[in-house]
């Protein structure tokens, strides 16, 4: 069954179909000038009654002409089977689209794009398949907030593949995500994590609190403003129970009325007065004197 880290890399490009050819340009290759890019069907079937589906693939157009294709894989380890199976893949929407065709491989581990790069030898002379691979050190860094905005995508994956090393990356991904639909900010939020060292989040988390930082992203103002307004709370419930304690503890019988006055009071700074006064007030009602 495909798990998390196989399938949101996945939905990341399926969500961008732009992100395919950005990940070739980075490896070097040339893509030809075309002026959108879009899913196309990922089920590679032949007249063979196997079925041969990918998972995933996007096509480019220059107008209503087909420019190029990619057939982007997601492989977590080992597979001689499924290896076998991308010539097949690449022949066949190449047939279907009639156009240039390129396999992309999205690894986990440089290891795993190293043995995914090995030429798949098919027999015929001159027709060997040497997959294109990205794992975390070909993938691109995504370190400035301009060219995070383009492809908010492409930031996703460069933060979770190098955001121990380099936290430009973080903070370029934060402002990024404002630039993405609402529904997907979160899902890509919560995955850059998963790829960080315990540092790497403390670093993301701090990012997202900082007091100082004029953020310019909707996302992580929103963000921000929620861990605030979680701190403020937080802070006022200590101060309800604090002032209650201490009046408790001289020995007061603090009653319902008292007790509800102070509960219902939302202002911090006015609790964290009541505290010191609640070790000195002969009744607990002087405290709103």
């Amino acid at each position: 069954m495909p798990t998390r880290e196989h399938e949101i890399p996945l939905r990341l490009v399926q969500n961008q179909p732009a992100m395919a050819p950005a990940l070739l340009e980075s490896l070097g290759f040339e893509v030809p000038r075309y002026t959108e890019a879009l899913n196309t069907s990922s089920v590679l079937t032949n007249c063979d009654p196997k079925e041969f589906n990918s998972d995933g693939a996007v096509v480019l157009r220059d107008g209503t002409k087909n420019v190029m294709a990619v057939v982007v894989e997601r492989q977590h380890g080992h597979d001689k089977d499924k290896r076998r199976s991308w010539p097949a893949y690449l022949v066949t929407l190449h047939v279907r689209l009639e156009c240039p065709t390129m396999l992309l491989v999205l690894c986990p581990s440089d290891a795993v794009a190293r043995w995914c790069a090995k030429p798949i030898r098919t027999g015929h002379p001159g027709f060997d398949l040497v997959p294109l691979t990205i794992g975390p050190t070909r993938m691109p860094v995504i370190a400035k907030e301009e060219e995070a905005r383009v492809l908010p995508e492409l930031a996703v994956l460069s933060a979770h593949a190098h955001g121990n090393d380099d936290h430009r990356t973080l903070r370029a991904v934060i402002e990024a995500l404002d630039s993405t639909p609402e529904t997907n900010r979160a899902f890509y939020y919560d995955y850059v994590p998963s790829g960080l060292n315990e540092a790497a989040r403390k670093e993301l988390e701090s990012l997202m609190a900082v007091e100082t930082y004029e953020w310019q992203s909707d996302f992580a103002r929103k963000y921000v403003g929620i861990g605030r307004e979680e701190g403020r709370e937080e802070g006022r419930a200590l101060a309800v129970r604090n002032v209650i304690s201490v009046l408790e503890a001289r020995g007061f019988d603090v009653s319902g009325k008292i007790r509800e006055r102070i509960e219902a009071c939302t202002d911090l700074d006015t609790l964290e007065k009541w505290v010191p006064a609640a070790v000195t007030v002969d009744r607990p009602e002087d405290l709103f004197g």
